[in-house]
């Protein structure tokens, strides 16, 4: 029902055209000839039929029927302009542009006066892309209607098309006599002007329009920047200046401001529009942001810097403040100032507001991780799991944090899930290694404890954490003291004083009764620290024991149960004066 309703409508408004129409047969003066009468009306009939089936199908999108129509129209009549008009819009809708270039042009010359004819002719000259007879058309149109402000615009687009921009300019030269000086005229003559690498007729024609918009902010703008590239900074400054005061929300304009004072030496004036333009709503946050990060570099080394920091950060949390960046960057300030407890209460703050940031959760548990925070850890690695399930490091921070409780096999789950989502990452692979290593060991899976130790000195054979624990547990079980020897020494050079390793290394000798040797490397163990270590102490003691100093024995044990977290046999040790094991 509606398409007939459009059908009908289309129809009659071409009712209008009919009157125009001349018969196929023209009616002579003489109308007594009743034959020749009924044969033009008949013929008049038939062309009208073929019309109507054309626009009716022309609203059913059966284009190629219409044309069909249309033609037969022609055929029975080549000098109505409507059906060539008609025709060319359908091709021109098809893409057929030489088509409707051919029947627009026939359309024009059947009847000069339709403007919708010569608007369509120059559409589609457009269309096909000849933009110099385009414009010829449009110029036509212009000296019909002289003030018609689209048809100038639409011939101007044609000389810019054409790469003609002089006779483009030309155009807009005669509008503005017409209408006078117009924003949307001027700008595009600076552009044009740029693109002929004209920019003393650029400048002139932004000047132009500020005589008579001399708050124009766009034109202001772009004229300092013509200003810069002349080389002329003073004037451009003055207009900085004074779009400074026009528009001082313009975060833009101060950044600016802050550059020219920057560069002219001036840092306090150059900070204070640096300020204004961080208070700025309108200038991006994404600007700001890395603005902010500019600093981080100077942060450890110049405290003047620092402190712009933290005021610029301040500064856009309070402009941004339902943006999350802000305060992940502010964050980041604080990590890289070691202010990690503040840290991370501003990545918990980005969190809360986004739980999608998969490294500001690695930064909570990093810091987490560098505090000893295990709790902290467990609860925050639980979360993070739940929005990023194939993440390596979440799993991994989760199994550390269970081994840390005790919880070895929930450890053992989490990293043998994780380590399954370790790709090209050698580092991380053996974190989660020597992770399995040392939860195996807990629970007393030597064999796999002894294979994951075996795994992670393929990756780093250096690596001092592996070779000390390896070597440790070893002794700890008393098998392949040898090999635990060499790995202790090994570690050792490549890290020498620490109290921890020579311990090991301490240890490992008594294991093999080398005695001397042992209490020559207890000794230096505990002058690196480890005289604070109940198990480092009762161990000296052992040492002592073995060498014959039973008294200094003693002494080294009552230490040790004073220090506390020594062996299960230490009470003994010490009423009993005695070595057990």
């Amino acid at each position: 029902m509606m398409k007939k309703v459009i059908i009908i409508i289309l129809c009659l408004l071409n009712v209008q055209a009919f009157a125009q129409w001349k018969s196929y047969y023209p009616e002579g003066k003489n109308k007594k000839n009743k034959d020749v009468k009924q044969e033009i009306d008949k013929n008049n009939s038939i062309f009208n039929t073929h019309f109507f089936d054309a626009l009716k199908e022309k609203s059913l999108e059966n284009y190629e029927e219409a044309l069909e129509q249309f033609q037969k129209c022609i055929k029975m009549d080549d000098k109505q302009a409507l059906p060539f008009y008609e025709s060319a819009l359908i091709n021109k809708g098809l893409g057929n542009f030489d088509l409707a270039v051919e029947q627009a042009k026939i359309a024009t010359g059947l009847d000069g006066d339709n403007r919708w004819y010569q608007l369509n002719y120059a559409e589609v000259l457009f269309a096909n892309q000849n933009f110099n007879s385009a414009a010829v058309e449009y110029e036509k149109l212009l000296l019909k209607e002289p003030g018609n402000r689209e048809f100038y615009f639409l011939l101007s687009d044609m000389y810019i098309y054409a790469n003609d921009f002089l006779k483009a300019i030309e155009v807009y030269d005669d509008l503005e006599q017409i209408g006078g000086i117009d924003k949307m005229v001027s700008m595009q003559k600076h552009k044009l002007y740029m693109q002929l690498d004209k920019r003393k007729f650029a400048i002139k024609e932004l000047q132009n329009l500020l005589e008579k918009f001399p708050n124009e902010i766009e034109a202001l703008e772009i004229l300092s920047e013509l200003y810069l590239l002349n080389d002329e900074k003073e004037k451009a400054f003055d207009i900085f200046k004074q779009l400074a005061i026009i528009a001082p929300e313009n975060g833009r304009i101060h950044l600016t401001l802050a550059d020219y004072y920057r560069d002219k030496g001036d840092n306090i004036k150059s900070f204070e529009e640096l300020k204004l333009a961080f208070k700025s709503i309108k200038l991006g946050v994404d600007i700001k942001v890395s603005i902010l990060a500019s600093y981080f570099q100077l942060l450890a080394v110049n405290n003047i810097m620092k402190e712009q920091a933290y005021t610029l950060a301040q500064l856009l949390i309070e402009s941004h403040p339902n943006e999350v960046k802000p305060n992940a960057v502010y964050a980041d300030i604080l990590y890289t100032d070691n202010r990690f407890t503040e840290a991370k209460e501003q990545y918990l703050i980005v969190l809360e507001k986004d739980k999608t940031k998969s490294q500001v959760w690695s930064q909570v548990l990093f810091i987490q991780a560098e505090q000893n925070d295990f709790e902290g850890m467990l609860k925050t690695s639980e979360q993070a799991l739940t929005y990023f399930s194939t993440d390596p490091l979440f799993y991994y921070f989760n199994g550390v944090a269970n081994k840390w409780f005790k919880n070895y096999d929930l450890a053992i789950n989490s990293l043998n899930m994780g380590v399954e989502f370790v790709l090209d990452n050698k580092m991380l692979l053996l974190e989660f290694y020597s992770s399995l290593a040392d939860s195996y060991h807990a629970i007393k899976e030597h064999k796999l404890s002894d294979e994951y130790y075996e795994k992670s000195l393929v990756i780093d054979s250096n690596n001092v954490l592996v070779l000390n624990n390896y070597a440790y547990y070893l002794s700890l079980r008393k098998i392949n003291l040898e090999k635990a020897k060499k790995m202790s020494y090994k570690c050792n050079e490549l890290e020498k004083d620490n109290g921890t390793y020579q311990d090991t290394y301490a240890w490992i000798l008594y294991e093999l009764a080398d005695y001397e040797q042992a209490k020559i490397w207890m000794k230096k163990s505990l002058a690196n620290g480890s005289d604070g270590s109940a198990v480092v102490v009762e161990h000296y003691g052992d040492i002592l024991y073995k060498l014959g100093n039973v008294e200094g024995a003693i002494i080294e044990w009552k230490k040790a149960k004073i220090l506390g977290e020594a062996s299960k046999f230490l009470d003994k040790k010490i009423e009993d004066g005695k070595l057990y094991e």
